[in-house]
């Protein structure tokens, strides 16, 4: 079960501060946190079933939304 996590406190959060479901087609099949560190892109996963899906085509478009996200942010490759 999907829950926003903001408030709750750090200790007794399960997936994060601000986790956004990872969607796949039709199904939400993760989530995900990403921050900046040290002007670096970080993307913390999750996955429902433990594991990426294994159709490359989501790896690629993954890999692709990231590398949006950080040209969006003015962040290096």
């Amino acid at each position: 079960a999907y829950r926003f996590e903001a408030y709750t406190p750090v200790r007794k959060r399960k997936l994060g501060y601000y986790p956004l479901p990872l969607l796949w087609r039709d199904r939400v099949v993760g989530w995900g946190n990403v921050s900046v560190q040290k002007g670096r892109l970080s993307a913390g996963l999750g996955y429902v079933a433990g594991h990426p899906p294994r159709d490359r085509a989501f790896r690629r478009a993954l890999d692709e939304e990231i590398d949006r996200l950080r040209a969006f942010l003015g962040l290096a490759m």
